[in-house]
């Protein structure tokens, strides 16, 4: 799947702005997928599934101290569970198996709402105090209560100048067939 070279990144800087090196997707049909990417900071981030509503990857990343963090995991039906991780105690972590009925369906959970109590208004959050000081939000008119609020958006048309975070140059791949495809981009 994704190669990575073994070096440490020497990337400094914003990781939200970190260049894509390395991206690889495919489509296998019958609910087959994955995705692989990998960037210049470091980041490197694969998942398959196997077509039965599960999932297997990988991520990495690189710590504070420089040190490589890897995670394993699998999600599906029975939850989200790490399978391995160089940050946590050895033996990974165990979820819940899932509640299975009879028939040998997986059962929905039946959520306990303790608070079911009709809100006097659709816009008042009874856990937000500052909602109950608003006499507009009490009256159900957002509006009114919108109207006093100053927003720290820029005015149309004005757009400040950031970063966009884009492919670089390199080479794209794709290759479809009747049940999928498989894409692959390769940083220059």
């Amino acid at each position: 799947m994704l190669a990575v070279a073994s070096a440490a990144p020497q990337f400094q800087g914003d990781s939200s702005l970190a260049r894509i090196l390395q991206e690889q997707r495919f489509n296998a049909g019958a609910g087959k997928f994955g995705s692989a990417y990998a960037q210049e900071d470091g980041v490197v981030f694969r998942e398959e599934s196997s077509g039965n509503n599960e999932r297997i990857g990988q991520y990495s990343y690189i710590d504070d101290t420089g040190k490589t963090i890897t995670v394993k995991y699998s999600a599906g039906v029975n939850g989200f569970r790490i399978l391995e991780g160089d940050h946590i105690p050895s033996g990974g972590q165990n979820a819940a198996q899932a509640a299975v009925d009879g028939n040998g369906d997986i059962e929905e959970y039946d959520y306990q709402y303790y608070d079911d109590r009709q809100p006097d208004s659709v816009f008042v959050n009874p856990y937000d105090s500052s909602h109950h000081q608003s006499q507009h939000l009490l009256d159900g008119n957002l509006a009114g209560h919108l109207a006093g609020r100053v927003f720290t958006t820029p005015r149309p048309g004005f757009e400040p100048v950031t970063a966009k975070r884009v492919f670089p140059p390199g080479q794209i791949q794709l290759d479809r067939f009747p049940e999928g495809f498989n894409f692959n981009f390769q940083s220059q």
